[in-house]
């Protein structure tokens, strides 16, 4: 295993460590590593590359996450951690530009980014992101999983809820069943569904009925998740809504869920608040650095989960359920 990082000493965190080369292949003896990532636009990622200001990835970069470029200079693209999103047929090694379909301010990165740096640097195994992620997407909604019942809510009936729970489990178990397809270097080896990272809120928040069962509609999605995918204990990391605006309504219930749910945490994103690149709140404001942020520090708590240990307090955040 390689050495685990605290995001304070996040900008020595691969110049110091000899001992992953994104540049090569992962050790491919031993079964692939699988991180699914899903949630909303938040998860896609609005996060811009280049704005000409403090709070784009250029400037994280040559801040907080200098491990994202090559001592040329150059975005570094991990051949070690390989990433598949069907949306825009993206299927390839982790790299810059993997955020939301790019309409304005050109392409934008999402908390994939750090996130896969992080799990790549760490693990000697091939590692592979399936991003699960689309905008708008209430877990009342189309993200309700089939234990939380009915939604009561008759803008979304019966037959349309759950549409993109399913269309989760459909994309990872052909992602999965049809490795070699994707990915033609892979060997073979197998693979093993290691984590499951989730970044949503916002839709709920909007609700008072959505919020007042977001508690208990996460709990049955973190249980429904084992149980379809056949990992009973899958470690789950839960990064909180916490951008500002009506977003925020969620966290409590978030917090309160995953202090109930066993080898589950919350990371606390409010701290995560940059500076403002433009009016939006919804999406970080734009901010690259927050995004990098929720990416990186939900990398170590995942790490942590898997280990069978308690994630620190300076990875997770000191915010308590209320």
């Amino acid at each position: 295993m390689k050495t685990l990082f605290s995001l304070s000493v996040v900008a020595a965190l691969f110049a110091t460590s000899a001992a992953a080369d994104p540049g090569k292949l992962g050790d491919q003896s031993k079964p692939l590593k699988v991180f699914i990532l899903a949630g909303q636009s938040n998860m896609q990622g609005y996060g811009i590359i280049d704005a000409g200001k403090d709070e784009d990835l250029v400037h994280a970069a040559k801040k907080d996450f200098k491990y994202l470029k090559d001592e040329a200079g150059n975005w570094v693209e991990r051949k070690d951690v390989w990433y598949f999103e069907r949306d825009g047929n993206r299927v390839s090694n982790l790299k810059v530009g993997y955020g939301a379909n790019a309409r304005r301010f050109g392409p934008k990165i999402g908390p994939e980014l750090a996130f896969g740096h992080v799990v790549g640097q760490h693990f000697n195994e091939q590692v592979l992101l399936i991003k699960c992620a689309w905008g708008g997407q209430a877990i009342a909604g189309p993200w309700r999983s089939p234990s939380a019942g009915p939604n009561p809510d008759p803008e979304f009936p019966v037959e349309y809820t759950g549409n993109r729970y399913r269309e989760m489990l459909e994309i990872v178990k052909d992602v999965t069943s049809n490795l070699k397809k994707y990915y033609p270097q892979y060997k073979g080896q197998g693979f093993e569904i290691a984590g499951f990272f989730w970044h949503q809120g916002w839709n709920d928040a909007t609700k008072p009925a959505f919020t007042a069962e977001y508690e208990s509609n996460l709990i049955h999605f973190v249980a429904d998740v084992r149980k379809d995918l056949g990992v009973k204990s899958l470690p789950f990391i839960v990064a909180t809504s916490g951008m500002g605006g009506k977003g925020t309504n969620v966290v409590q219930p978030q917090l309160r869920a995953a202090s109930k749910i066993d080898n589950c945490y919350a990371i606390d994103t409010v701290r995560f608040r940059g500076a403002r690149v433009n009016k939006q709140i919804s999406h970080w404001y734009n901010n690259a650095t927050s995004y990098c942020k929720i990416g990186h520090n939900s990398a170590l708590a995942m790490i942590s989960a898997m280990k069978g240990e308690t994630p620190s307090a300076e990875v997770v955040g000191n915010v308590k359920p209320e």
